[in-house]
């Protein structure tokens, strides 16, 4: 729904009120925030400086790019998360792999419920 409301905001904003403008790029940025958040605290739970600075890079992303863009950063952020959690499983780091994984799931979550990925 959002998606298509903002497609038909890039036609023209004249065609829209004052009103649903501000309230699309009111909820553009609220879902870029949330999926910065999310990415902040994967970040948290890192431990390879590489993936730390990939996230790092995917929250920028997230913070600056257009509202269609989010779903290709929620998906990178996703395909991430489940590296992390795999290599955590690899050494054996149990608890590590808890934490990442509950992540993935909130980004899963929040991604479905955001309109970025579809749940079928």
């Amino acid at each position: 729904m959002i998606a298509k409301l903002w497609q038909g905001l890039q036609v023209g904003p004249a065609r829209a009120s004052n009103e649903m403008w501000g309230a699309i790029a009111m909820t553009w940025h609220y879902i870029a925030g949330e999926l910065s958040l999310l990415l902040g605290e994967l970040q948290e739970v890192a431990r390879d400086e590489t993936i730390v600075r990939e996230i790092s890079d995917l929250r920028k992303e997230a913070e600056t790019v257009s509202f269609t863009a989010l779903a290709n950063i929620a998906a990178e952020s996703l395909a991430l998360a489940n590296d992390m959690c795999e290599l955590s499983l690899a050494v054996g780091d149990s608890r590590g792999f808890t934490r990442q994984l509950s992540i993935c799931n909130e980004l899963w979550c929040f991604g479905v419920s955001a309109g970025l990925f579809c749940d079928d």
